[in-house]
């Protein structure tokens, strides 16, 4: 029976999985949202994005969403802020710096409540600026704005309320070993935030918000049990919410393997939650 149930989905390689950069969800996801929403099922948006896509995500499906955003830092529930946090400013920046002298960081990202995201023009090179360009024009509906300018990057170090702080290492194929090296000394350096290692990036938010911390405040906001929730994602900053929902938990076939082992359950799509739903029924794939 799926009414009470909610499905706590990541976004990127997951519900976007198979990506679809025109109509931004699939047409099997799609039919498969309709039907578990329709029969009292919720669906809670869990990311590592900002508000903006989740929003968008809800404007696409014509339906009203929650959402877990920022990796935890802020839970949405009916329209009403249920939890936010903001990483010190002092702690960023001194971060920053220290982390700079060790590694080559091509690019850094602050997720901030009042401008999506910001990053600064100063110490990015020309190719990789151009290379984010290119990037960002290939994503159409997965586009986030980005505010590129070192006198907003500035402010919002300086005076911002930042959720969350993106480390990009690269596109080359050292790129990934290298954020995976740079994850665990910083969590083992400064136990006053999270850090989790997504793929080429670093990922770091105020302590105490991770994806299973976000999905937990979102159920006790909403008196729910924690044996209704099915979790599913794709990465590094989805192993939380595995581990602490093992049993529901769902990972996607084209993870790492350092990703799946933590999960449950492997899915090749999205929809196929329907089968685990919908047990009694023969498992069809017509779309």
């Amino acid at each position: 029976m799926v009414n009470g149930k909610v499905i706590a989905v990541d976004l990127d390689g997951t519900l976007f999985y198979p990506p679809k950069r025109i109509r931004m969800i699939s047409g099997g996801n799609r039919a498969f949202i309709y039907r578990f929403m329709d029969d009292g099922g919720k669906l809670l948006l869990v990311s590592g994005r900002n508000l903006y896509t989740p929003e968008k995500v809800a404007s696409v499906l014509g339906r009203e969403l929650d959402v877990v955003g920022c990796n935890g830092a802020f839970v949405i529930s009916g329209g009403h802020y249920v939890k936010e946090a903001f990483l010190d400013r002092a702690f960023v920046k001194t971060m920053l710096k220290e982390v700079g002298r060790e590694f080559h960081i091509p690019l850094t990202m602050l997720f901030t409540k009042h401008r999506n995201i910001v990053m600064p023009v100063t110490g990015v090179s020309r190719f990789t600026g151009m290379c984010y360009s290119v990037y960002q024009a290939s994503q159409l509906a997965y586009r986030d704005p980005v505010i590129r300018s070192d006198k907003a990057y500035v402010e919002e170090l300086e005076k911002g309320e930042i959720y969350k702080v993106m480390l990009f290492f690269g596109i080359a194929g050292k790129a990934v070993e290298m954020a995976r090296k740079c994850n665990e000394i910083l969590k083992g350096r400064y136990p006053e935030a999270e850090f989790s290692w997504c793929r080429q990036t670093v990922e770091i938010t105020p302590k105490g918000c991770t994806k299973d911390s976000g999905i937990a405040s979102y159920l006790e906001y909403n008196r729910i049990e924690k044996d209704n929730v099915l979790v599913v994602g794709d990465s590094g900053n989805d192993i939380s919410m595995f581990e602490a929902f093992k049993e529901n938990s769902f990972c996607m076939e084209h993870s790492p393997i350092a990703v799946k082992e933590h999960a449950a359950h492997v899915v090749k799509r999205f929809y196929d939650l329907e089968g685990y739903l919908y047990p009694s029924e023969e498992r069809k794939d017509p779309r």
